[in-house]
C-alpha cells in the first residue's frame, strides 16, 4: 500500500497544530502544570516544522527543510526539558538551544550536507531527546504516577521508531528533496510518530490529572503546621495496620500518645506563633527520632500519636524515652527563650497486630492520662494485661456508638474529635 505523502504531511501538520493549541487552551484555562503548557508549545513547533518540510519539499528548497527539521529537534527538546521541570529539575533554555543549534551547525559546514545525511542526523537527535525524555519519566521513584510508564513505553517506542529511520535512509536513500514524495518508507514512519505523539498528548493530560489528584489527597490527609499526617490520615492507617498485617497477626503492635506538657500556657507567655514553632519542633523531633515504617501524625492541638507495627512494648517504651528527652533537650531554649518544653507520652501493645486498635489506643490514651497525674514530662506505660488505673469518664459514650460498637477508625475519631481548635 502507498501513501499519498502530500496529504499525510497536511494531516499531521493540522492534527499536530490542533493538538498544540487544545494543550496550550488547557494549561491557559486551568494553570495547573507547566508541562501541559509546554508539551503544547512543543506540538506547534513541531508542526512549524512539518510544515516548513513539506513546503520545502515542494520547493526543492534542502535550506528550508533543514530548518523544518531544526524546528522539530527543538520540539523534542522542550519536551525533554519541561518533563525535567515536572520532576522538579531546571528548565534550562541553552540546554533546549543546543540540540537544534548543532543540527544546524552541523548541516551548515558539511558535517550533514547530503539530504540523506540531514536525515540521518536528525533522527538520531530526535531519538536521542525521546529516549532522554522516556528516562526522565521513568526515574523519578518518589512520586507514584501510575501514568508515568505508558508515558515512558510510548516516548521510547517513538525514539526508537526515529532509530529505524537510519538503516532505511542507508538501504533506500532519498537521493533528492524532490524525491521525498516518491519513497515508500518515509509516509509509514511520519504516520507513527504522529500516531505516537497523539497519544502522548493523552496521557500528559492524564498524568497532570493524576497528579493533581494524588496532591489533593495528600493535602487533605496532612497537617499544615506541621506537615505530618493529620488526624484523619492516622485513623485510616490505624485501620490499613490491621488489614494489611492479618497474616502476621502474631507480631506485635504498639501505640504512643504525645500530650506536650503546659501548651496553653506557652501560648500565652510567648504567643501562638511561639506555639506553632514548639509543634513544628516537637514533629521533628518525632521523625527524628522514630523509626521510618512508624506511622504518626498530629490529632489535633497539642496531642500527637504514632502506630508501631511489629514493636513490642519494652522497644517501644525506650522509643518513647528517647522522644521524652530529646524533645526536652531542644525545646529548653527556643530563640533564646527559656521555653522548658516537656512532653508526656502513654504507650500501649498488645503481642497480636490483628487487635481491636480503638481500644489498644484508648489504654495508651489512659496511660497518657497517668503519666499527666503523675507529674508530667515521663513515659507511662501499659502492658497487654495490665489493667487501666485510670478510667475515662464517659467510656461507654466513648467508645460505643448509639447504634452499638464502632469501627476502630470511627472510635478514634469519637474520642479525639475536637481536641483543639486548630485541629487539621
Amino acid at each position: 500500500m502507498t501513501l499519498d505523502l502530500p496529504t499525510i504531511s497536511v494531516v499531521t501538520f493540522s492534527a499536530t497544530t490542533i493538538v498544540g493549541l487544545v494543550l496550550c487552551f488547557v494549561w491557559w484555562q486551568e494553570r495547573s502544570s507547566p508541562l501541559i503548557g509546554w508539551w503544547g508549545v512543543a506540538q506547534l513547533v513541531m508542526a512549524s516544522g512539518i510544515g516548513f518540510a513539506a513546503a520545502a519539499s515542494l520547493s526543492n528548497s534542502p535550506q528550508l527543510v533543514a530548518f523544518g527539521q531544526a524546528l522539530m529537534i527543538l520540539s523534542a527538546a522542550i519536551m525533554w526539558m519541561a518533563v525535567r521541570e515536572f520532576n522538579g529539575r531546571s528548565l534550562n533554555p541553552l540546554l533546549v538551544a543546543v540540540w537544534p543549534s548543532g543540527f544546524v551547525i552541523a548541516s551548515a559546514f558539511g558535517v550533514a550536507q547530503s539530504l540523506n545525511g540531514r536525515l540521518i542526523l536528525s533522527s538520531t537527535l530526535l531519538a536521542a531527546l525521546f529516549l532522554m525524555t522516556a528516562f526522565e519519566f521513568a526515574r523519578a521513584h518518589s512520586e507514584r504516577l501510575a501514568s508515568r510508564w505508558p508515558a515512558s513505553l510510548l516516548l521510547a517506542l517513538i525514539g526508537a521508531g526515529y532509530l529505524t529511520w537510519m538503516p532505511l535512509a542507508l538501504t533506500m536513500p532519498i537521493k533528492d528533496v524532490s524525491h521525498v514524495y516518491g519513497s515508500h518508507w518515509f509516509p509509514v514512519v511520519i504516520v507513527i510518530a504522529f500516531l505516537g505523539r497523539v497519544a502522548l498528548a493523552f496521557v500528559i493530560l492524564a498524568m497532570v490529572k493524576e497528579r493533581q489528584e494524588m496532591r489533593q489527597r495528600l493535602f487533605a490527609l496532612t497537617d499544615p503546621l506541621t506537615g505530618l499526617p493529620n488526624r484523619r490520615a492516622l485513623f485510616e492507617a490505624a485501620d490499613l495496620v490491621v488489614l494489611q498485617d492479618r497474616v502476621r497477626k502474631e507480631d506485635p503492635l504498639s501505640v504512643m500518645l504525645f500530650d506536650l506538657d503546659h501548651f496553653k500556657k506557652i501560648n500565652d507567655t510567648y504567643g501562638h506563633r511561639f506555639g506553632d514553632r514548639v509543634l513544628q519542633l516537637f514533629s521533628q523531633t518525632l521523625v527524628d527520632e522514630l523509626d521510618p515504617d512508624c506511622t504518626m501524625g498530629r490529632l489535633g492541638g497539642e496531642e500527637f500519636a504514632a502506630i508501631m507495627p511489629g514493636t513490642g512494648l519494652s522497644v517501644a517504651a525506650a522509643k518513647a524515652e528517647c522522644v521524652r528527652a530529646a524533645f526536652a533537650h531542644a525545646a529548653s531554649f527556643i530563640d533564646g527563650m527559656p521555653v522548658g518544653g516537656t512532653v508526656s507520652i502513654g504507650v500501649a501493645a498488645h503481642d497480636n497486630i490483628a487487635c481491636d486498635i480503638g481500644a489498644l489506643f484508648h489504654r495508651a490514651d489512659g496511660a497518657l492520662y497517668a503519666a499527666k497525674q503523675a507529674g508530667r514530662n515521663r513515659v507511662q506505660v501499659i502492658g497487654p494485661q495490665e489493667g487501666l488505673q485510670h478510667e475515662e469518664r464517659e467510656i461507654d459514650s466513648v467508645w460505643y456508638g448509639e447504634r452499638g460498637p464502632l469501627l476502630p477508625a470511627q472510635r478514634l475519631s469519637r474520642r479525639y474529635r475536637g481536641t483543639g481548635a486548630d485541629a487539621a
